[in-house]
């Protein structure tokens, strides 16, 4: 098979289209073919050696996949050869104490699919059986593809991690990111009133396109201001954040008594500096969302058949031109999801 490989880290990293054996499906594991596979801020990090954990090289990224199985093992009996699938990137145990009751996302021994084992930007890619979903009747591969970690992790942060009231006001950091984007459609169909965060005017006009009732400039360094405004001094409910860094403060100060910030990442930094007094005062909270549940990524797929959801793809690369994909999602001028078609 064909595999884009990871061989040396930097920005850019060093890649190679190399030809592999094709993977043999363990007993308990399922050979897919990738017929799409998208681009995450996760493939960055692991491109400049930016997570915590060491990646020994060479190493295939991508996480984000749908295809169809093509052999499965022994142990297999679920799937079968042409079944149309999405796979669940936190690949999870299925044993312990959270994987029983159905929150994979802290799984003990969780594994991240595209880091600690080889991933999607390849023609094949095996993986335990039980990481694997069935697609909805008449679900495309490239929007599965595209939702089944953004979206799914969007899912997971509103619907498990917290509950939207109809009528609350939700903020979206990022309308553009995948998570934004699915996270305002999210938002929306459970009743809220949605507030997004955009860059420039395209990012700013495709909030708008997903359905947020206002977009604020989050180029401008007074932008919570702004947020408050539109709420009329309140604040809002519910902050779905997945950038870290300064931006995490910020939304403290959108933030209504009461109100909670879930946050998913720290593409703009882990460490962060808050005055604890208007948090407990104002009884404000913020929780951590990782990953998604089996459920979240079912009820992702459901909703797109559905036409409730769609993603927003901004391009889709060939196997051999993966290192562009990179370039482009690295370059911050990305509107939705990057795909590659292997």
């Amino acid at each position: 098979m064909k595999a884009l490989q990871l061989v040396a880290h930097g920005q850019p990293g060093i890649f190679e289209l190399r030809t592999l054996p094709d993977p043999q499906p363990a007993p308990d594991e399922v050979v897919v073919q990738v017929r799409a596979c998208g681009l995450n801020h996760l493939d960055l990090w692991l491109e400049s050696a930016g997570l915590p954990v060491q990646v020994p090289l060479p190493r295939t990224p991508g996480g984000e996949i749908a295809g169809a199985v093509h052999s499965v093992g022994k142990n297999v009996s679920d799937w079968q050869a042409g079944d149309r699938v999405a796979i669940q990137s936190n690949l999870f145990c299925g044993e312990c104490e959270f994987c029983q009751r159905g929150d994979e996302s802290l799984c003990l021994r969780g594994e991240l699919l595209g880091v600690n084992r080889d991933g999607g930007f390849a023609e094949l890619v095996a993986v335990p059986a039980r990481s694997l979903v069935k697609l909805p009747r008449g679900l495309d591969f490239n929007t599965a593809a595209a939702l089944t970690l953004a979206g799914s992790t969007a899912m997971h942060m509103l619907t498990n991690r917290t509950q939207v009231r109809a009528g609350d006001w939700v903020l979206i950091i990022g309308a553009a990111s995948g998570v934004g984007s699915a996270a305002i459609q999210i938002a929306k169909q459970l009743g809220a009133r949605v507030i997004a965060t955009a860059s420039n005017e395209a990012k700013h006009r495709l909030g708008h396109e997903l359905g947020a009732d206002a977009v604020v400039n989050s180029a401008d360094d007074h932008w919570p201001a702004a947020v408050r405004q539109i709420t009329d001094k309140r604040g809002v409910d519910l902050v779905i954040e997945h950038v870290g860094g300064p931006v995490l403060g910020k939304c403290f100060a959108c933030l209504a008594r009461g109100g909670t910030i879930v946050t998913c990442g720290a593409t703009a930094g882990r460490e962060v500096s808050l005055n604890l007094w208007p948090i407990f005062v104002k009884q404000q909270r913020l929780i951590g969302s990782y990953g998604r549940n089996r459920a979240d990524i079912q009820a992702t797929l459901e909703w797109a058949a559905a036409g409730k959801i769609a993603p927003v793809i901004d391009s889709i690369f060939p196997l051999a031109e993966t290192p562009a994909a990179f370039a482009k999602l690295r370059s911050r001028q990305v509107l939705g999801k990057v795909l590659v078609n292997p």
